[in-house]
């Protein structure tokens, strides 16, 4: 647990700096023809990493709902663990965001999308 914790803190602090990193290119009027997709995409990953976790710590008491006697946190957890799956869809699903980050971040020729 220490270790994932730690991994956790670790995720959270670099996803801060590209916020921070990203704000700054958009204050200055800059071009950021990638970051606002991979920020995205790492978030939305992070956050149901976090929600994993705590459900993983919570235990038997992770998928309680709200309202239950014995959940903890007030179901917050459980809530946010079926938020999260959300996420990687809304505002672009992950897979169209990372396509973008390869084309313009990295310089990748976009991918075929023919038949196999």
């Amino acid at each position: 647990i220490r270790r994932q914790l730690a991994s956790m803190a670790t995720d959270i602090e670099v996803l801060r700096m590209l916020f921070y990193r990203n704000g700054w290119l958009i204050q200055e009027g800059l071009p950021t023809p990638y970051e606002s997709a991979l920020n995205k995409v790492l978030a939305d990953e992070t956050g149901q990493t976090l929600t994993a976790l705590g459900m993983e710590l919570l235990g038997l008491y992770g998928p309680l709902k709200e309202g239950s006697r014995w959940a903890k946190l007030h179901g917050y957890i459980q809530h946010l663990y079926q938020t999260t799956m959300g996420h990687t869809i809304a505002g672009g699903t992950s897979e169209v965001l990372r396509s973008t980050v390869a084309t313009r971040g990295l310089g990748l020729p976009r991918e075929s999308r023919g038949r196999s």
